[in-house]
């Protein structure tokens, strides 16, 4: 079976050495989190208080930066580092894809979104879990379990047949390979401490956008098409208007034209410019 990049329609321009891409400049961001945590963890601990989600600050104290800062501090533990490497891979290749697919805008709005409500999972965990289990505590949040996690979750959605290698050497379709990695990342968020209610936010807002964003893209296509219908009416009576003019400038000249006949001709003159555009487009 072949690999992701074997299939993707986009991998010859996703290859090229000068494309930008958001995915690759977020992935530099993870491992910079990655080194920054070490040094602040020996040098100056209390810059991570700053940095990590917490809900008495967060929301407390209204530390916002909280609600996506955490996603880019990565966890100090042998135990997530294989994760850190896994989530990095599966970034460079599904996110990569997917920004190729919906465009840099609203993948960079998904991928914070994910953070902030994987953020808000968090939350609830520390809100409730005490609150149950008095013995049991929610330490502050951090890695990038959140954004990867709705990312490989939203293309899984969008490509549940497409072939992808889970752990780079295992042939799979993807559906099938987040459903595989979706239980093994509960188990180390659960493990490590850090990410588990940020994961189960992230996949619940992602299944959320699963299913109302091809609801909310039909609603704005028929806006669409309603808006290019209603230009092309107002052309076909500009157009009407336009030629009584010509024909009047003819017979009388264009010193005899209106204040409103002259808008009239404005507005041709606009429209033809735009047609223009279009066709050059």
């Amino acid at each position: 079976m072949p690999a992701w990049e074997d299939v993707s329609p986009h991998t010859a321009s996703r290859m090229r050495v000068r494309r930008f891409s958001w995915t690759n400049l977020l992935i530099v961001l993870n491992l910079t989190g990655f080194v920054v945590t070490g040094f602040l963890q020996t040098g100056k601990p209390e810059v991570l208080s700053w940095l990590e989600f917490d809900k008495s600050a967060a929301i407390g104290r209204f530390h916002l930066w909280q609600f996506v800062s955490y996603s880019f501090v990565q966890t100090m533990d042998p135990r997530f580092i294989p994760w850190l490497i896994l989530g990095i891979t599966a970034l460079f290749t599904i996110g990569n894809e997917l920004e190729a697919e919906i465009g840099s805008r609203r993948y960079l709005v998904l991928y914070f979104s994910f953070a902030a409500y994987g953020a808000l999972g968090h939350a609830v965990l520390q809100y409730f879990v005490p609150a149950l289990f008095p013995s049991v505590s929610v330490a502050e949040a951090a890695t990038l379990c959140a954004p990867v996690v709705g990312i490989a979750e939203t293309a899984a959605r969008r490509w549940p047949r497409r072939p992808v290698l889970l752990f780079l050497f295992i042939p799979l379709r993807l559906r099938t390979a987040m459903l595989l990695l979706g239980a093994a990342w509960v188990v180390c968020a659960w493990w490590i401490d850090q990410g588990l209610g940020a994961s189960l936010g992230a996949f619940a807002a992602a299944s959320a956008v699963a299913f109302f964003e091809p609801r909310i893209d039909r609603v704005l296509e028929r806006a669409e098409v309603q808006r290019e219908r209603d230009r092309f009416v107002e052309e076909v009576d500009v157009r009407r208007r336009t030629d009584v003019i010509l024909d009047k400038i003819t017979r009388e000249g264009i010193g005899s034209l209106t204040k409103e006949e002259r808008r009239t001709l404005k507005m041709a003159s606009f429209l033809l410019s735009r047609g223009r555009e279009k066709s050059h487009e």
